[in-house]
């Protein structure tokens, strides 16, 4: 009778554990969450719109459906922001030669702002000087502005850093780009040496994508944290112009482009006035402050709750283009509705483990206006940074399908490579290094805003090496995104994607989450890394 009750009670318990569904990565709700917030009721999850606030909306529900509490008491965290939106009806910018004015049109010569939270900014007659790479690198004895004084002129400049034409490794980290070469560094330095205006001549290679994404992604509206100085700091109008215009402009001013892009390459180049052009601007602009949020939850440890692993992706894309005539909304289906599923989904997951250390599940705002979401976190941080033990970042995760290899952007850097690794061992995959570092993608998403503070990060990627077509077809894949998609209104949710490889990529996190949050290791920047110092401060 003994028996036949154990086995009863046996067998009861195995039909409960039937009835509780695993505890896994589902591709099910990636779907769900990407074709919810890449919907056009979510108008492209602008900062500060309509959509946006959904989007927040969503997020904290989610979270709190979950059972996630939020982190010092709300799930909303402020992020401050000004948003400028020039009146193109009103305003002009032009390029003049011995008082011969050519107004640039905007948008296929040129895209210009101003990050000055001010009504009206002008420009008058500003002497243009050619200033190479706009660099100002101690560290490799590079000055772009060493025996130049551009107060008051307007420093052209090319994009990317040096090392992208010469591949030396000694220069400028060779192929792979540094944050020298970022568009953002040119316009703060060029601010630091006192230039009243600012061009960079695009050029597709370098700048890692074509004039359509320059023109998409900077017209309109531009968003700022609402600064003390009330970007008083900034220079009066910041721009791009096309590899066209530069070649009028320079052949107007009998300057060979071709020659001084070579002569740029060294260290010894001299800046060069661009004799008789000035640049003329007036920019009328709409000034609105608003408020937007990162969205934050936390799964507390049970052991050492003040000790987190920082899981993170940005929730904000373009928003509406209302000038724009046409399908007009970008949704960000990839970029990065992609990555704010994967999140929620991890976050899911978790809500379910109990771990020593705390989970961090934070979506930041504003990353396509200059990662400014991420940059306030770091700056106003709710918990201390130095209690972050590392960290992952999702960001415009493909639909490529299974693949057998993972990309790690900016590779070479932590430890957490070490622990990436050690997981795809057991499964039969393999690391690729980041196959166009010369994009410079690991300076242009959020996780380096928490790098910069010291914090280990890890920026991985689904690879390009299909199970099904290799990666000649993986490769085909990502192309056709930057072409036709990236940064367009077309980057919107197909019901056909194949989500797997993105749900194996987010079970592979599971673990190597779990393994940091139930351990006492706290992973370090490899010797010889840019933020290992900072780290090594922060931890005193």
């Amino acid at each position: 009778m003994l028996m036949k009750i154990l086995i009863l009670i046996l067998i009861s318990l195995i039909i409960q554990g039937c009835d509780q569904p695993a505890n896994e990565i589902k591709e099910l709700n990636l779907h769900k969450h990407i074709e919810i917030l890449a919907s056009d009721e979510f108008e492209g999850r602008g900062p500060g719109s309509a959509g946006g606030e959904k989007t927040k909306l969503y997020l904290k529900e989610e979270f709190k459906k979950m059972g996630l509490p939020s982190i010092k008491g709300d799930y909303y965290l402020e992020v401050p922001l000004s948003k400028m939106t020039v009146d193109l009806n009103s305003s002009f910018l032009s390029i003049s030669k011995n008082g011969k004015a050519r107004i640039l049109e905007a948008g296929p010569e040129t895209v210009y702002w101003t990050k000055r939270v001010v009504e009206g900014v002008s420009v008058r007659a500003s002497e243009l000087v050619f200033v190479g790479y706009g660099i100002v690198a101690p560290e490799y004895g590079w000055n772009d502005y060493k025996n130049l004084d551009v107060k008051g002129k307007t420093a052209v400049m090319l994009i990317n850093d040096p090392g992208f034409w010469t591949e030396d490794p000694k220069l400028f980290n060779g192929k792979s780009m540094t944050y020298y070469g970022r568009w953002t560094y040119k316009f703060e330095e060029a601010a630091r040496q006192g230039a009243e205006a600012v061009l960079i001549i695009h050029d597709t290679a370098p700048a890692a994508y074509p004039w359509q994404v320059v023109e998409t992604s900077w017209a309109g509206k531009q968003i700022d944290l609402k600064r003390e100085d009330m970007g008083r700091s900034r220079v009066k109008v910041e721009g791009w112009i096309t590899s066209g215009v530069a070649e009028d402009i320079f052949g107007q001013a009998n300057l060979d482009l071709k020659g001084l892009k070579q002569a740029a390459l060294k260290a010894d180049f001299q800046s060069v006035e661009m004799t008789g052009l000035t640049l003329d601007a007036a920019l009328n602009n709409k000034v609105e402050f608003s408020i937007s949020h990162n969205v934050a939850a936390v799964k507390n440890g049970y052991k050492k709750p003040n000790e987190y692993i920082l899981l993170m992706a940005h929730w904000d894309h373009l928003g509406i283009k209302e000038d724009q005539s046409g399908d007009n909304i970008y949704n960000g289906a990839v970029d990065n509705a992609s990555g704010t599923a994967g999140l929620l989904e991890l976050a899911n997951y978790f809500s379910k483990v109990e771990s020593e250390r705390s989970l961090l599940f934070l979506a930041v705002t504003a990353e396509e206006s200059g990662l400014l979401g991420s940059q306030y976190f770091a700056e106003y941080p709710p918990i201390d940074l130095s209690n972050i033990v590392a960290g992952y970042n999702f960001d415009g995760v493909l639909p490529v399908g299974k693949t057998r290899d993972v990309i790690v952007v900016g590779y070479g850097a932590s430890e957490l490579e070490d622990i990436l690794k050690a997981e795809l061992d057991k499964v039969g995959k393999y690391i690729v290094p980041d196959p166009q570092p010369e994009k410079g993608f690991f300076y242009r998403s959020d996780h380096i805003s928490f790098a910069k503070k010291g914090v280990p990060m890890l920026y991985a990627d689904g690879g390009f090496d299909k199970i099904e077509g290799g990666k000649e077809a993986g490769r085909a894949f990502a192309d056709e995104y930057t072409a036709k998609y990236y940064h367009q209104p077309s980057d919107e949710y197909d019901s056909n994607w194949d989500l797997s490889g993105f749900a194996d990529q987010l079970t592979l996190t599971t673990k190597m989450v779990k393994y940091l949050a139930d351990s006492d290791r706290w992973p370090e920047w490899y010797e010889g890394n840019e933020f290992k110092s900072i780290r090594e401060e922060s931890r005193k």
